[in-house]
């Protein structure tokens, strides 16, 4: 695991450490909790409360809990309760108790959850103007930007500027600026105005 900028760990053992500028902890490190800003990058992480700020870059994590404000890009992701995304997701397998996001860029193949809420927080402006994002970093938004995902399975579903190829669930909101190609879904179901669904079977 590689680190670039500020990092405070706790170890196997309960010892806390901590990381100014650029350093580095062996592959398969087990850790009780993480939290950095600026840019890590590993293999297979477990950590059982995990924070960053910035960047993150891996082949997999698990984790009871991860907070991402940033950019989050780790091929499979797996929480035992909470993920928290306020930024960018990009990942293959996505499992959780429970997700909200507040996003409108990503790609994700299989989300597998209870309950997922995506949206896009305090962003009004459909017309693409240029925003202020983290560390002064700025962003161009289009209104049509969305969160790309092949699958979701779930049981709550509250979705906002996200185009889906598939849905499974038991409850649905398919919020502003969706597109959704098939919906299944064994109870509730609304969709807003400006939101399409190709196709719906109740379960």
């Amino acid at each position: 695991m590689k680190i670039e900028g500020i990092a405070n760990y706790v170890d196997s053992n309960g010892k806390r450490h901590s990381i100014e500028g650029i350093g580095s902890l062996p592959g398969g490190t087990e850790l009780q909790s993480l939290n950095a800003s600026g840019s890590l990058s590993f293999d297979n992480l477990d950590c059982k409360e995990f924070k960053i700020e910035g960047e993150c870059q891996g082949k997999s994590i698990n984790a009871k809990n991860i907070s991402v404000s940033g950019t989050f890009d780790v091929h499979t992701v797996k929480t035992e309760k909470d993920l928290k995304i306020e930024g960018t997701l990009d990942s293959e397998n996505v499992i959780a108790e429970e997700i909200i996001m507040e996003s409108r860029d990503g790609l994700i193949g299989e989300i597998k959850c209870n309950k997922i809420k995506i949206f896009h927080g305090e962003i009004h402006d459909i017309g693409g103007s240029i925003l202020s994002g983290i560390f002064g970093k700025k962003f161009q938004y289009q209104g049509n930007s969305r969160v790309r995902i092949e699958k979701i399975d779930a049981d709550t579903v509250n979705l906002q500027n996200c185009e889906v190829t598939e849905i499974k669930c038991t409850d649905a909101i398919i919020g502003s600026n969706c597109a959704i190609k098939k919906l299944i879904v064994s109870g509730k179901y609304k969709v807003a105005e400006n939101s399409t669904v190709g196709e719906v079977i109740q379960d």
